[in-house]
């Protein structure tokens, strides 16, 4: 409007000039500068005028009576004068989310707002509006607490959940430590932490002994929670290793209450005194201790030794699911792939076709030498399973190569045994003889292997029971010859 009276009165003198014979004249009117206005989002209708929580939306608007507003300066300032410009932030947005950093629990500010115009003009009388902004505290706690029977070796993943009732749960952050760290703890988002095994040194060294952990929640306004905290044991690792602190862990996940439970225990710790060297190796019994929180705590636990033997069972039969491998078969695959050697034996260890098992098709694909497991021949169902079972009379044993020896049977498994489609003939550790198996087979099938991987550790897979194979007293013989396949055994 203030244009247009201008043109008008201009046209007007142009004409009375011209008519007059004089000269004609140009009005100038100088740029008028925008006006802001600034506007709250209260979160709700019991807070009083001026104090706000911490995390606040606030909405501004502008006009220029002879232009167009393109955008705003805000800032944040402790006194209601006018802030230098190099405190200000240009924005064009007409409203923000505004986080306050309030690690006390409570600050005041001064926000400022002013509109620029088109030809760059500012406000000379900012918007402002005074907050008292306030924030409440987080909590956190510890959940999957190690019970007063667990032990880790050096590793460790702290698990925990925690609330902001008035702040963005998703922005909070974690300073977690072990004891003595807490000056440099690690500031994590999630919520779990796996602490490297590096800060369970001690001088230089990974000692015995109990440890602690805390955990304490930082909110996005940066005000802390009490400290939670949880004390355990932690293991220290044997020693001998060729490449690592130890030589060997063995994991005995067999409960104590099937019957081979003692006699399996035996045929491996008992090859490990007659070939390894006394305090090379270890046994972690799961019956009494779960030190996995994650893939990443199998990994560093298995990378304190050279080799990682685990034998499973069940409560009565040798058939049992292993939850713990289907969650962290990663942390199992990581060691692997980094140069670690792994033996495992027990029923129904692989997923296939119509068959269950804890490790799947990946795993079988790089680390087991085979693409495929190969299904059993069924006279009715043609292709009805990946898991054979061996007759109830079976030949005598199952073949060993490597070793030109045997292995007897004297327990049967129905079902969970799995056969290989090795990709090398050289991977096979154990092969059982055509007739042996449960269903129409001509062919001998391998049900154990030995592959090397690619890091230069060793994969070998049993997919029986090696306690169930001792009729002739020659698993332990196998399973020395196994130790040093792995290279367990020599200096």
């Amino acid at each position: 409007m203030i244009r247009r009276v201008v043109a008008v009165l201009a046209l007007a003198g142009l004409a009375t000039g011209l008519l007059a014979g004089c000269s004609p004249k140009r009005l100038l009117v100088s740029n008028l500068p925008p006006e802001t206005m600034l506007f709250v989002s209260w979160p709700d209708s019991t807070v009083h005028e001026h104090a706000v929580n911490h995390v606040v939306h606030l909405y501004w608007s502008g006009s220029d009576p002879d232009g167009w507003v393109t955008g705003f300066d805000i800032c944040f300032a402790r006194s209601r004068a006018i802030p230098p410009d190099s405190a200000w932030t240009f924005t064009t947005r007409t409203d923000s989310l505004f986080t306050v950093p309030t690690p006390t629990g409570r600050d005041s500010l001064y926000f400022q707002v002013r509109a620029v115009d088109d030809k760059g003009q500012r406000d000379p009388q900012p918007a402002v509006t005074f907050f008292d902004f306030t924030n409440q505290p987080p909590t956190v706690s510890l959940v999957n607490r190690f019970l007063t029977t667990d032990t880790t070796f050096a590793s460790a993943t702290a698990q925990w959940q925690a609330t902001d009732v008035d702040g963005d749960a998703a922005k909070m952050r974690f300073r977690v430590w072990l004891d003595g760290n807490e000056a440099s703890p690690d500031l994590v988002s999630g919520s779990s932490f796996t602490f490297p095994t590096a800060q369970f040194l001690q001088g230089g060294q990974l000692l015995p002994g109990f440890r602690t952990m805390y955990v304490q929640a930082v909110d996005d306004g940066g005000r802390v929670s009490p400290v939670d905290s949880a004390r355990w044991y932690v293991r220290a690792p044997a020693t001998g290793g060729h490449t690592h602190y130890g030589r060997l862990l063995i994991v005995d996940d067999l409960p104590a209450s099937n019957p081979a439970n003692r006699t399996t225990d035996s045929l491996y710790t008992n090859t490990a005194v007659r070939n390894l060297p006394a305090g090379s190796w270890s046994v972690l019994r799961l019956e009494t201790t779960q030190p996995f929180r994650s893939s990443q705590d199998v990994l560093q636990t298995f990378q304190l030794f050279d080799a990682v033997v685990w034998y499973i069972g069940g409560p009565t039969t040798f058939s049992w699911f292993e939850t713990l491998l289907q969650s962290y078969e990663g942390g199992i695959a990581a060691y692997l792939d980094a140069g670690g050697s792994w033996y495992v034996d027990g029923l129904d260890l692989v997923a296939g076709a119509n068959a269950r098992g804890p490790l799947g098709d990946a795993f079988l694909r790089g680390h087991l030498g085979s693409d495929v497991l190969i299904q059993r021949f069924d006279l009715t169902q043609q292709d009805s399973s990946s898991a054979w079972g061996i007759r109830a009379s079976p030949p005598a044993a199952f073949y060993v190569p490597g070793t030109g020896d045997s292995l007897g049977m004297i327990q049967v498994p129905t079902s969970g045994l799995r056969a290989f489609a090795l990709r090398d003939a050289g991977y096979l550790l154990v092969r059982a003889p055509a007739g042996m198996l449960s269903q129409v087979n001509p062919l001998d099938y391998p049900v154990a292997v030995s592959v090397p991987q690619a890091a230069g550790g060793r994969l070998v897979m049993l997919t029986f029971p090696l306690r169930a194979a001792n009729g002739r007293g020659t698993a332990p013989r196998f399973l020395a010859y196994v130790f040093q396949q792995m290279g367990l055994t020599g200096p």
